[in-house]
């Protein structure tokens, strides 16, 4: 069975709406031009836009295929890197959001020469590239191949490349603007399938309630429960909500691709509504996607339990094969789902949802990658003094783009040749930097002592250690897996330690939370033993946005203080100013500049971003305690 005239009719029609927009956002000759206009799209998108984009940019394909594959074999408890994203997001807001436009960055990058030195900058430019071409492009393209082949029997050479090319012409013709714009349609097309795929998945087995009490009547209670156990393999609860959260705030704080959508908002209040926006839409993948990768595990469990009762006729016979209790076929548990048992009409709208959400997180990463190369790398080192034409910026910017084309489609033959180890020892080496990266970010913006020598001391010493436990890991894998060292329960997967197997074995998570630790010990050593940092590296670039906090805390002490936070992001200089001339020009680090679309924001924004913020802390607490 595979893909009916109607799926790919509704498959085409689908993307056509996508290709329309950026067609139209392309020809749009937006107010704010030149590079500015391109890599930042004028920091003029409202909120509800930088929402969708941030949400469709991390929404991929490789949620519908990873995440679900490890719902199948796992069970809820991957919802959590879902849910807590919500506290980066706030943190994005309220934390790092002040601070980056304060700064007016372009780039994360240059927050760390400006607070550190050029070395740090230059350590952290490399990181992001290799992580950029090495495990979002290569994550992407694998599971956008996988879904294709299994749901329409077509091979990665027959219709990748196109969807590949396409997506990079209208990121370099367009910019951020047209990327930006065409992932909120992207992300209604995969969410409007997400929804309606997860609807026909839980009708299989009765519902949540169904598909929970299937995996207690087979104990496999683990399967339904958020929380693990401290010594569980692979969502251990510290790890899940420490560990985890390093890795998240690299992702979502400090990542130029997340962080670019931030510094395109016009303004605090809307760079604040916009994080907590994509907090509340960070509630549903774990619906869309985890809930039908544990339909597919329920299916497979009634089927094995009717084989081995004897039964002639079993439920649902294609499911017994299907390998999901060992987790081997986890990534594929979503797209059997949908060849097996959706209709014709819902494949197609699922296939065009797995598409839109590949084409958002590659142009995301094209988008980022090219701005990072032609600020921190060309303009860095060809135009130091940032006099860079602004044409030559766009041009390069372009170029990045098609040359990172190229090395995508130079990825094609290892994804169609199913290299996942290649893969998943990329994914686990960037887990192995976020704790260095991440401390001396929060270090940066929290703590005056810190400077350019031990910050450069620390994020190379972590990085080392780091690099040298991830060979250690990978080589010890075989061992680590062996049934002596694992044991399975009703309450999950435990990982065995001992004495000789400890430092090999145990998980990415904890191994974050380590590092972590352990660059903030070295940072702050060597910065307490070198000379403090100048005023200038320090000026509008610590956290000084308290107004939230002071508020909640005089609520609490039951004091009406009028005491808030008064800042206003800076805004881009007027089109005919020196400064958009050369994009570089800035206006004082701090300001109580008025928005350029007129007028201070009303007091109703920053009322709506505070209870909104609130609202998204209760909420996924909520969720997480009623599904813990």
């Amino acid at each position: 069975m595979g893909l009916s005239a109607l799926d790919y009719t509704v498959t085409a029609g689908s993307l056509l709406v996508v290709f329309a927009v950026a067609i139209v956002s392309t020809l749009y000759k937006n107010k704010a031009t030149g590079a500015y206009g391109f890599f930042l799209a004028g920091r003029n998108m409202p909120w509800f836009i930088c929402a969708a984009s941030l949400f469709a940019s991390n929404v991929g394909t490789e949620h519908f295929v990873g995440q679900a594959g490890g719902a199948a074999s796992g069970g809820i408890a991957i919802g959590l890197y879902e849910w807590t994203a919500a506290y980066q997001l706030l943190m994005m807001g309220w934390i790092f959001a002040p601070v980056y436009l304060r700064c007016q960055l372009t780039t994360v990058p240059e927050f760390l020469e400006g607070r550190y030195n050029k070395y740090c900058r230059f350590v952290f430019v490399l990181i992001t590239m290799m992580a950029y071409v090495t495990t979002k492009i290569s994550a992407s393209l694998y599971a956008g191949a996988l879904v294709l082949e299994v749901v329409a029997g077509i091979k990665i050479w027959t219709a990748v490349p196109v969807v590949v090319l396409a997506t990079a012409v209208y990121t370099m013709a367009g910019g951020l603007t047209a990327v930006m714009l065409t992932d909120s349609i992207q992300m209604v097309i995969f969410l409007v399938g997400g929804i309606f795929g997860s609807i026909k998945s839980l009708q299989l087995v009765g519902g949540i309630g169904g598909l929970f009490d299937i995996f207690r009547e087979r104990d496999l209670d683990y399967m339904t429960h958020m929380i693990h156990a401290p010594d569980d393999r692979d969502y251990p609860w510290p790890g899940m909500f420490f560990g985890l959260s390093i890795a998240s705030v690299w992702y979502w704080c400090i990542d130029q691709e997340m962080a670019q959508r931030v510094l395109s908002a016009r303004n605090l209040d809307h760079a604040k509504i916009c994080t907590t926006t994509a907090g509340f839409l960070k509630i549903i993948p774990v619906f869309i996607t985890v809930f039908p990768g544990m339909v597919a595990r329920a299916l497979f469990e009634l089927c094995k339990t009717d084989e081995l009762a004897g039964k002639e006729e079993r439920a649902f016979p294609e499911w017994c094969d299907s390998d999901l209790d060992t987790g081997n076929s986890g990534d594929k548990a979503y797209p059997w789902l949908v060849l097996r048992h959706f209709p014709s009409g819902l494949r197609g709208l699922m296939m065009a949802s797995f598409l839109a959400a590949m084409m958002s997180s590659l142009s995301s990463v094209y988008n980022s990658a090219s701005t990072v190369f032609t600020y921190d790398i060309y303009q860095r080192f060809w135009y130091p003094e940032g006099n860079a034409p602004q044409q030559r910026l766009i041009n390069v910017g372009r170029i990045t783009v098609g040359v990172l084309t190229v090395l995508t489609f130079l990825w094609l033959p290892m994804i169609a040749g199913s290299q996942m180890g290649l893969f998943l020892f990329l994914q686990n080496a960037s887990m192995h930097m976020a704790g260095p990266i991440v401390a001396i970010f929060l270090m940066a913006i929290f703590w005056k002592r810190a400077n350019g020598p031990g910050a450069l001391a620390g994020f190379v010493s972590g990085a080392v250690v780091g690099l040298i436990r991830l060979v250690i890991s990978v080589l010890s894998e075989d061992m680590c897996n062996q049934s002596k060292y694992i044991k399975e329960t009703s309450e999950g997967i435990k990982q065995v330690f001992t004495a000789s197997n400890f430092i090999q074995c145990i998980g990415f998570l904890y191994i974050s939370i380590f590092l972590f630790v352990f660059t903030a010990v070295i940072t702050a050593i060597v910065s307490l033993l070198t000379p403090p940092p100048r005023p200038e590296q320090l000026k509008g670039r610590m956290f000084e946005d308290w107004g939230f906090w002071k508020k909640i805390c005089s609520c609490l002490g039951g004091q009406n203080s009028k005491e808030g936070n008064e800042y206003t992001a800076l805004v881009a200089p007027q089109e005919d100013s020196p400064a958009a001339a050369s994009d570089q020009e800035k206006q004082p680090i701090l300001s109580n500049a008025p928005s350029k679309n007129g007028g201070e924001i009303h007091k109703y924004y920053k009322i709506a971003a505070d209870i909104s913020g609130v609202g998204v802390l209760i909420a996924i607490t909520v969720l997480i305690v009623v599904f813990r």
